[in-house]
């Protein structure tokens, strides 16, 4: 997690959070006037993106920093390394960029790619999407939220199903290039649609989720949101067949005593609740006696050169005092 766009994606993050809430220490005060002042001095982007530069400013700085070229020669370059990770490296070996100019590059060629190759899948520039829609939600209103989480949402479904087929490999790059925790997300997203003008879209994007993340879990909220949808009977034919795929497992089992408790057959509710609660319990029970046990430490052999304070305790780690150990005269 240190390639530049990362330091920066994080860097943003915070400066975004800081000026939503406002500095409440000296520190985060310092560090608002620093991203001002390198704003003053034209290094806005390392703080706000590109949004400022023009596509033509973009390749007038990358000029300026010895790496020459127009769109047509941009274009043609890009889809000669495949990415903007490979073509960002050759134009190390032809940059004149340095101090916090360096990563100029880098980040330019994201943004040029994503400006002029919008048909060329590229998982740096679907992280970057991704990012910068969840951060503005971090400090946006509920309503706002929702919306930039639901874009979000289809943003990366839209890069990572092919043709209704699942690229995992696709996939696992964006999460490497994202700076944010995508997965937690995805787990998050689903029921936080309900009660939302996205609700009827939250059962098919858990289940689209459930392809690349976290399937158990994901498949089992879907059954409870059918559910919470009025539909009971989809509701029960999802949750059987969790259980008869994983009867152990501790997701489907909580949720499989939500759903018929719910539906009125408390019987079975309390079979899948007392199962979930007896696999927990069994989990615990597991990492406990998995957790290495260390004897207590024995003392060391009494030394001449042992010496301490007499109420300090004794350097033989007995966890006796000086004076009631080591310290008693013979």
């Amino acid at each position: 997690m240190g390639t530049p766009a990362h330091i920066f994606k994080t860097a943003r993050r915070q400066i975004r959070k800081l000026r939503h809430r406002g500095a409440s220490t000296d520190q985060e005060r310092r560090l608002l006037a620093s991203a001002d002042q390198q704003r003053a001095c034209g290094l806005g982007w390392r703080y706000d993106g590109f949004d400022d530069f023009s596509t033509q400013a973009l390749f007038d700085k990358l000029a300026e920093l010895g790496i020459a070229l127009d769109e047509a020669a941009f274009c043609q370059s890009a889809r000669a390394q495949g990415s903007p990770t490979l073509l960002a490296e050759t134009w190390r070996a032809l940059t004149s960029a340095e101090g916090r100019w360096i990563d100029f590059p880098d980040l330019a060629a994201r943004e040029l790619w994503r400006r002029l190759l919008p048909d060329m899948r590229s998982a740096e520039v679907v992280s970057d999407e991704l990012d910068a829609l969840l951060e503005r939600a971090e400090v946006a209103s509920p309503d706002e939220k929702v919306s930039l989480w639901f874009r979000a949402a289809r943003c990366l479904l839209d890069a990572c199903l092919r043709d209704g087929v699942a690229d995992e490999d696709f996939f696992k790059a964006v999460l490497r290039e994202s700076g944010g925790d995508l997965t937690g997300w995805m787990a998050e997203l689903p029921p936080a649609l309900m009660g939302t003008p996205f609700e009827l879209d939250a059962p098919g994007i858990a289940a689209e989720f459930a392809r690349f993340v976290e399937r158990r879990r994901l498949l089992a909220e879907r059954a409870e949101l059918l559910l919470r949808l009025g539909k009971p009977a989809e509701a029960q034919a999802e949750i059987d067949a969790l259980l008869d795929a994983h009867p152990d497992d501790l997701h489907v089992l909580l949720k499989a005593g939500g759903i018929y408790e719910a539906l009125g057959e408390p019987e079975k509710a309390q079979r899948y609740l007392g199962a979930y609660a007896r696999r927990l319990e069994e989990r615990r029970a597991r990492q406990v006696s998995s957790t290495p046990a260390f004897p207590p430490r024995r003392p060391s052999e009494p030394s001449a050169s042992m010496k301490a304070a007499p109420n300090a305790p004794c350097p033989c780690g007995s966890g006796k005092k000086f004076k009631r150990c080591h310290g008693l005269p013979n």
